[in-house]
């Protein structure tokens, strides 16, 4: 299962990417997906395994996520 973090705005995103990387946590940078209102024109993927560690990591840092979606398919559900 892979969930999507969004942020609302790229600079955000960039800065989430630095701390994910120093945390060592295994995400990959992706387009919004179309089954989201465009926020931002880039979003954050991890998986389940990671989710945890990633979340952790950015409230750490002060970064939270504005929303996190889980991705089914072609679709996106908020959890």
């Amino acid at each position: 299962m892979e969930f999507i973090l969004t942020f609302g705005s790229v600079h955000r995103v960039l800065k989430a990417e630095g701390i994910l990387k120093e945390a060592g946590v295994a995400f990959r940078l992706m387009p919004t997906p179309k089954a989201l209102e465009k926020v931002c024109d880039l979003v954050i993927l991890t998986g389940e395994g990671e989710l945890f560690a990633a979340k952790d990591a950015l409230f750490d840092a002060g970064l939270p996520p504005r929303n996190i979606y889980r991705r089914e398919g072609d679709d996106c559900v908020k959890v």
